[in-house]
């Protein structure tokens, strides 16, 4: 076998094994999601919805993603039952995702925990809600 007469990258010859693997050998799949859906409804017309999902496991929600109806406000953000929403109503613009300045929650939930976002609007239509989540 010839020599290289180059000095070889030892940093990259021990990577080449790195490549092919999917995971990170010291985190299973459920450390790899990122968000936590709340799933999607249509709110009538002078109504209100709520999204509800129970945790899959332990988890930190960061912050919630609304999106809904031009008029569409959220009137109530729950976990395990605890109000987050101090008020009576916020836009869901504000937590669009579009919007880089939306509340962030930061709060470590246990497994089995529920989770629920409450949405009203004047005009009635779709509405859906995602936790970003560590």
């Amino acid at each position: 076998m010839d020599t290289p007469n180059y000095r070889r990258n030892r940093f990259f010859h021990n990577l080449k094994t790195q490549f092919h693997v999917k995971l990170p050998r010291d985190m299973g799949a459920d450390e790899l999601n990122v968000i936590l859906g709340l799933g999607s409804l249509v709110v009538p017309a002078g109504g209100q919805q709520t999204l509800t999902v129970t945790a899959p496991r332990d988890l930190i929600i960061r912050d919630l993603v609304v999106r809904g109806p031009a008029d569409a406000l959220v009137t109530n953000i729950t976990v395990a039952g605890d109000a987050l929403f101090l008020g009576t109503s916020a836009p869901a613009n504000a937590f669009g995702s579009e919007n880089q300045a939306r509340p962030s929650f930061d709060l470590p939930v246990a497994g089995g925990t529920t989770l629920s976002v409450t949405v009203s609007s004047v005009a009635g239509g779709a509405a859906s809600a995602s936790f970003n989540i560590d």
